[in-house]
């Protein structure tokens, strides 16, 4: 195809999404390939999902070796009876459009869309983070694309160019691009005439290993969406593709566990009890409020704590403490504290209560002497409020400096790596975050990241240093059953429950 009018674009016209994803790459994105299945003629269509087994074999690997893996897949899996196995597709035969994902490193999923008329197959990203939706075009010659899969548009009889230019900056690097317009097939949506962005320049933070998919899928709300451009999920819900303006996920935990993306429903099978229901504050994000954060039992709102810039020196016991006392005082900087008396006592030998002699009674002094800092405890009108966003494109939790310090003291993981011993996981209790008013508990097993190459253990809490407000992703996300409805513009969430007999 001729690339002339694809190159060195010299305007953006989409803002800069945020800088989230900066945790290293090599962290986030592991991908291999699938199959996509139909949704069998119902409005209920499922994603397949999967992350690679190997992060070091690429896709065309990962393909030829599929059949080889046929007889050891079967056996890892432990299909029950009722259960059929694809042999052609490698896969679970799915009930009702619903797919099967793989798991097998705990920090990145993704799923196969096709392109253009005839189609051309790609993995892409799901994420609830972003709004738009790129591929590698084959214009571009970045290192980064040339291992990947390419569209050209040359080869498709339903594919228009839209002629405007693309640029999105992410914490780990930033693609450009021009608009085009095709048809897209998703788990057996068809979606005519869909605008997206086919790159013209990737840099080297997309290039394998460590980024093995090809593109992005973007799954938040159209008002984040650079150029304008009409998300698909969007479009889906306008020309009534899908049954329901909603999209489930349910991102499994395990080497060679299983779950899915379902695109207008949520299955009822993969939750315990009820969906608690969140409003979105923010029509952008799929963001909402969030109120705290507590380690175990402790009482006490560890955003509160962390407000204190010096809270390398909060003692843990006062971290942890199960006091219910209105109030604490600042025990952990005694020296201030013991001036502060002093000030105190010495303020009131000075100003000696007066005698009223209108009504006899005696007058306190005003009060001059330095505030011994007191913490609200949980429940106060005081209590500190923030916001967080549902990202699926981001792998671990990301907050603000000094809660993760904080937070990093409490399981003894190192603030600056994340680095933490793995002998002493099984002492660690759950932590409890507020979210729109509710409490959803996030225990060790997913906030503790276990790399099951290396055998080693870091933190899933990383500081972000220039977002506006916390990131949940994919350690907290796995933990629940996740619906996202757009007409209503909230999210629900209930703890997951997906073995395997469901599908």
């Amino acid at each position: 195809m001729t690339c002339g009018g694809c190159k060195d674009p010299k305007y953006y016209l989409g803002s800069v999404r945020r800088s989230l994803l900066w945790v290293p790459l090599a962290f986030l994105f592991f991908t291999s390939p699938h199959q996509v299945h139909a949704a069998g003629g119902s409005g209920v269509v499922s994603i397949p999902l999967q992350r690679s087994f190997n992060r070091n074999n690429n896709i065309l690997v990962a393909r030829r070796n599929a059949r080889a893996r046929m007889e050891k897949a079967k056996e890892l899996m432990q299909l029950v009876p009722d259960v059929d196995y694809d042999e052609d597709a490698h896969d679970v035969e799915p009930d009702f459009g619903q797919v099967r994902l793989t798991d097998a490193t705990d920090t990145y999923y993704y799923g196969v869309i096709s392109v253009g008329s005839p189609s051309q197959n790609f993995t892409v990203t799901f994420d609830t983070g972003s709004a738009n939706m790129w591929i590698p075009g084959v214009c571009c010659t970045s290192k980064a694309c040339l291992q990947h899969n390419r569209y050209d548009h040359d080869r498709s009889s339903t594919y228009k160019p839209l002629n405007g230019q693309f640029a999105i900056q992410y914490g780990t690097g930033e693609v450009h691009g021009v608009t085009s317009q095709d048809t897209v097939k998703v788990g057996g949506i068809t979606i005519k005439d869909q605008p997206f962005a086919e790159t013209v320049s990737e840099d080297e933070a997309f290039e394998l290993p460590d980024t093995e998919f090809d593109g992005l899928f973007g799954l938040a709300f159209k008002s984040l969406s650079s150029g304008g451009l009409v998300p698909p999920m969007t479009k889906m819900i306008e020309e009534a593709l899908v049954d329901e303006p909603v999209f489930a996920f349910a991102l499994s935990q395990g080497h060679r566990s299983f779950g899915e993306l379902l695109l207008g429903s949520y299955n009822k099978l993969h939750y315990k009890g009820e969906l608690r229901w969140m409003r979105v504050t923010r029509a952008k994000y799929w963001q909402v409020t969030m109120e705290g954060i507590w380690y175990g039992d402790g009482k006490f709102n560890l955003l509160s704590l962390s407000k204190d810039k010096n809270v390398s020196n909060i003692p843990l016991d006062i971290i942890t403490s199960r006091t219910t006392d209105g109030v604490i005082r600042d025990t952990w900087h005694q020296e201030k504290a013991d001036m502060t008396r002093k000030k105190a006592r010495k303020n009131a030998k000075e100003n000696k209560p007066k005698m009223d002699p209108e009504n006899k009674r005696t007058r306190p002094p005003k009060d001059s002497s330095p505030k011994i800092k007191r913490l609200m405890p949980s429940g106060s009108d005081a209590s500190p409020k923030t916001s967080a966003i549902m990202d699926t494109g981001t792998s671990f939790l990301l907050g603000d400096h000094n809660s993760i310090q904080l937070i990093s003291r409490i399981i003894g993981a190192d603030f600056r790596t994340g680095d933490m011993s793995c002998a002493h996981l099984n002492n660690l209790k759950s932590f409890w975050i507020s979210l729109g008013g509710l409490k959803f508990e996030i225990a060790p097993e997913h906030y503790v990241y276990r790399d099951p190459e290396k055998k080693t253990c870091s933190s899933a809490w990383v500081p972000s240093y220039d977002s506006p407000f916390w990131v949940l992703g994919d350690s907290f996300l796995r933990a629940y059953y996740a619906v996202f409805d757009m007409r209503e513009k909230k999210v629900g969430l209930a703890p997951i429950n997906m073995p395997l007999r469901h599908f």
